[in-house]
């Protein structure tokens, strides 16, 4: 499919979705930085600072807390995050939708059943 100037658009934003140029500039940056942002040794401090800066930033943005930021590292853990989420608070059954995306199926250590 293409939009009106004929560049194609993209749609399988299940799969991946595009990055913004802010979001690419800002991850650039940071690129080549080393450290483990859970370690005491300066880099590690280093590094996370950047998260947390990070962190604030979109906090910032989307009118919440830090700590309701959470960073995954993909689409699988934050449909299983966003599952035991909802478990947590509310114990019993989750309901998925035939046409949920199947990482949202196998949530760890919880029954399940497809039918």
């Amino acid at each position: 499919m293409n939009d009106l100037t004929g560049e194609p658009v993209y749609l399988d934003h299940a799969a991946t979705t595009p990055m913004v140029p802010a979001a690419i500039e800002a991850m650039t940056r940071h690129l080549s930085d080393v450290g483990n942002p859970s370690s005491l040794h300066a880099s590690g401090r280093r590094a996370r600072r950047v998260v947390e800066e990070a962190r604030e930033t979109i906090a910032l943005a989307l009118d919440c807390r830090p700590g309701d930021v959470v960073f995954t590292s993909g689409g699988t853990e934050a449909d299983n995050l966003a599952v035991l989420g909802v478990l947590e608070r509310r114990p019993g059954s989750a309901v998925c939708s035939a046409i949920e995306h199947h990482g949202a199926f196998f949530v760890d250590n919880l029954p399940h059943r497809s039918d």
